[in-house]
């Protein structure tokens, strides 16, 4: 027998083995999404934790950076344990993103790989510097606290100073790609039917408003970790959309279409229904003689024998 000649893999093959089709990529669904979801549920916690954590030092609504930093060294430990859970729930967004992604690219082949680049990097970069900045403020807090000098300038010569110039720099660019990284999975995710529109518009504000602080961004991240881990446990009410059985793109159907759907099926049990007798001669010639045609008949026979 002679040896056997190695098969050579295509770019094609390759791309199939890194996004599996078919059964293939459902049964990869199947089988991370559940996990997947009780992450997001853990992450739904985390942002009502540290929301929870922080809220003493919301309280003092400090106007300007000296009564900021007196505040942060007041609740020094709460601070920093909230910028430990806001790093976690972001750890949890971007397994997240990262999940849509591979499910939405099987789907939707044209969405953009950068949006996997920036839902994965964004959110880790921004959380870590959400953990790591509590831990410099308050350094910096405990120096202005414990000094002579508490006037609002010499305030903001310590902020400005040392590592947060880092952190000034570092935060925006990792808040502009999680911003990018939110808007463009979910907006991927509704246009192939894996997320309501409900659920990716609140992901696409939750987004924005870490950027824009129009807000409280927190509320909104924890609406979205919580509808997102409905539809990957298959708890959403009604069920959720289609496309995630199918492994195709098809839109998630809306109330109305739902409404639709079932006055449908109504429609087409009656249709199914045993049609109703036919009416007219053809009837008369299914169902047999009636029984007044049988009277009329006889009445004739009975004449036609008596004139003979």
């Amino acid at each position: 027998m002679g040896s056997e000649r190695p098969v050579a893999v295509t770019p094609e093959e390759r791309n199939e083995a890194a996004f599996p089709a078919g059964g293939d990529q459902l049964s990869w669904e199947a089988r991370l999404g559940p996990r997947i979801g009780i992450a997001a549920l853990a992450g739904a916690l985390f942002v009502l934790a540290s929301f929870i954590v922080q809220l003493p030092l919301l309280k003092d609504k400090s106007k300007n950076e000296a009564g900021y930093l007196m505040s942060v060294n007041k609740h020094s430990s709460a601070y920093v344990t909230s910028g430990i859970l806001q790093m976690l729930a972001f750890f949890v967004v971007a397994a997240l993103l990262w999940y849509l992604y591979r499910a939405t690219k099987h789907r939707r082949p044209q969405t953009p790989a950068v949006a996997v680049i920036l839902g994965i990097a964004g959110p880790i970069v921004f959380g870590v510097a959400s953990a790591v900045g509590p831990f410099v403020i308050k350094h910096f807090a405990a120096e202005f606290a414990n000094g002579v000098n508490h006037t609002n300038q010499h305030a903001k010569d310590i902020v400005k100073g040392g590592s947060a110039e880092v952190l000034n720099v570092v935060t925006p660019i990792a808040g502009l790609s999680l911003v990018f990284g939110m808007v463009m999975m979910n907006v991927n995710a509704i246009r192939t039917g894996l997320l309501s529109t409900f659920a990716g518009i609140i992901g696409v504000i939750a987004g924005v408003l870490y950027l824009l602080p129009l807000g409280p961004p927190q509320l909104l991240l924890f609406f979205w970790f919580v509808s997102v881990a409905l539809i990957l446990l298959d708890r959403w009410p009604g069920g959720r959309g289609p496309a995630w059985a199918a492994g195709q793109a098809i839109k998630w159907p809306t109330a109305a279409d739902k409404r639709g759907l079932t006055a449908g099926s109504s429609n087409g049990s009656r249709a199914g229904a045993p049609p109703a007798p036919p009416v007219g001669e053809a009837g008369d010639q299914e169902l047999g003689p009636s029984p007044t045609s049988n009277r009329t008949s006889r009445k004739r026979k009975r004449k036609q024998g008596r004139k003979h």
